[in-house]
């Protein structure tokens, strides 16, 4: 696909894994998490935007074999929605959707990623992102909708509150959103919110407010949006990966 391309959100250092390795850097079945994603979405568009931050000219390192990658220096972790901003400059003029990905969420399919292109595209969607149902929702942002199921704004844990925190319909991260609309809406990001960071996860409430809400798509296969946050969630991941190796997947 010719006219959209792929952010990769690869700048944070990963505090909670407790390891002086930026968080993309730790491996999975002997491979750095990074380029699982890096190869994921090489499969399906052309032009791929990798945001680096923490350490990062040893994730440009663990991706040299790329050479068609761009790369966007995030050099203060301000949050997802600034880390976006420093993608845009590396985005080429004629692209007119942008997918949105996060470095730390190695299992999600190209398939996936495809059938999220083609319903954003076939409902003209300014907005369309993944979500899935957890039963136990902890540490996901939550999507808060109305009445017919628009969304109107995505709540994260450290935001929510106690009745907010019992939605189970959660943000994986993983959005595909029109390039015009994009660049207005990342104008209007503030960081008023617990962590004083600019999320990203505010074009949602952006699109509501300008009558197209978001469109959601849900996936049924919560081990694809699995962010890895911690090691014991690195270890489910690994483990995954190896039996699925095993298998010949």
């Amino acid at each position: 696909m010719r006219d959209i391309a792929a952010i990769i959100l690869a700048a944070g250092q990963g505090t909670r894994m407790k390891s002086d390795r930026a968080k993309v850097l730790h491996e999975i079945a002997g491979v750095p998490m990074i380029r699982y994603i890096v190869e994921t979405a090489l499969a399906v568009v052309d032009e791929v935007v990798v945001v680096i931050g923490h350490q990062a000219e040893a994730v440009r390192g663990v991706l040299a074999s790329y050479s068609m990658l761009r790369f966007a220096v995030q050099e203060e972790q301000l949050g997802t929605g600034h880390a976006v901003v420093c993608a845009i400059p590396e985005i080429p003029a004629d692209v007119q959707d942008v997918v949105v990905l996060c470095g730390d969420t190695p299992l999600i399919k190209s398939d996936t990623i495809r059938a999220l292109i083609d319903q954003h595209r076939d409902r003209e969607s300014l907005l369309t992102l993944i979500t899935t149902t957890l039963a136990e929702p902890f540490g996901y942002g939550r999507i808060f909708s109305d009445a017919h199921g628009n969304p109107i704004r995505i709540v994260e844990e450290s935001d929510a509150s106690e009745s907010e925190k019992k939605i189970q319909i959660v943000n994986t991260g993983i959005y595909c959103i029109n390039m015009t609309f994009l660049k207005k809406a990342l104008a209007g990001l503030d960081n008023d919110n617990a962590q004083g960071e600019f999320y990203f996860t505010d074009v949602v409430k952006q699109a509501y407010r300008d009558g197209k809400p978001a469109v959601l798509f849900e996936i049924n296969d919560p081990i694809q949006v699995i962010g890895i946050n911690t090691n014991e969630e690195l270890a489910k991941v690994g483990e995954f990966v190896r039996q699925a190796i095993k298998r010949g997947d």
